[in-house]
């Protein structure tokens, strides 16, 4: 039995290619998020001494790109079952049919709380906390510094 790479339909390789793209569009906008971050906070240490807003500033925008990265994950959910569905040796039967991005996560869709649970868990990722965390640092030194 071989194994072929993208033998399904093709309409399962044209969901592929725009869920590629859209999920490589939010890994863009993951950098612009953190890039505004980066100028907002030292906008407002440079024109006012309000530094409690960055704090602010650097937690909302946080969260705006954990909201951002856990809709990135569902992309690469349905990114990862087309590629095994594309992926499968010849003659198998596809499990799964093209163009169900929506219904598929809606079938999965958590509660409320699973949902909040989805974007803290998004948060606290290493590739999305980091920055924040550091900027946070960042933003305590420089207001100890001031203040003494």
């Amino acid at each position: 039995m071989q194994v072929e790479c993208c033998h399904g339909d093709s309409a399962l390789r044209q969901e592929w290619v725009v869920l590629q793209n859209q999920y490589d569009y939010y890994e863009k906008f993951a950098a612009i998020i953190k890039l505004v971050c980066i100028a907002l906070v030292v906008s407002i240490f440079c024109f006012s001494d309000a530094h409690l807003l960055s704090v602010a500033v650097v937690f909302l925008l946080w969260l705006q790109e954990a909201m951002w990265k856990t809709f990135q994950g569902r992309i690469e959910t349905r990114l990862l079952v087309i590629e095994s569905m594309l992926f499968q040796p010849s003659g198998n039967e596809q499990s799964d049919a093209a163009m169900q991005f929506n219904r598929n996560w809606l079938a999965q869709r958590p509660s409320t709380v699973g949902l909040l649970i989805e974007y803290a868990k998004s948060a606290l990722r290493p590739t999305v906390a980091l920055h924040y965390v550091l900027l946070l640092l960042v933003i305590l030194t420089a207001c100890l510094t001031l203040n003494s």
